[in-house]
């Protein structure tokens, strides 16, 4: 953890999460990991912590482990602080605002930006999920 970081709560530490994986909204997350959207909006907003079971099922398609979920979402009964995620690059904000629903992009674009990034993205996956399962 970078000390000059400041700690956020797991809605920001999921957000952070979903958007570092590649989900370009939380609607897309919540049908990945197969959990309705509703419950990953009170996740977000911290309303409601996820189940151990509901983290086995996030885990794997945030890359993360499920120990670093569940210090993230009960740190008060763990003893210890959520740990703060990694700083994102400025270009996942910029790419999530433009391929978010709420972009002024038209559709059409959106969906051709997204075929795009996603076969450019492609061949780095294995490399990643190699990299963080270790």
């Amino acid at each position: 953890m970078t000390p000059s970081r400041p700690l956020i709560g797991f809605g920001g530490y999921l957000k952070e999460a979903i958007q570092e994986a590649g989900f370009p909204t939380p609607t897309h997350f919540a049908r990945a990991v197969g959990t309705d959207p509703s419950v990953v909006l009170r996740w977000l907003s911290e309303e409601q912590r996820p189940t151990i079971r509901s983290i086995e099922r996030i885990a794997p398609v945030l890359g993360r482990t499920i120990p670093e979920i569940v210090m993230a979402a009960y740190p008060d009964r763990l003893g210890g602080p959520p740990p703060a995620a990694p700083a994102a690059h400025p270009l996942v904000r910029e790419l999530g605002r433009i391929l978010g629903e709420d972009s002024p992009i038209p559709a059409e674009d959106r969906a051709a930006l997204e075929t795009v990034l996603d076969r450019l993205f492609e061949p780095y996956r294995k490399v990643l999920r190699r990299r963080r399962s270790a």
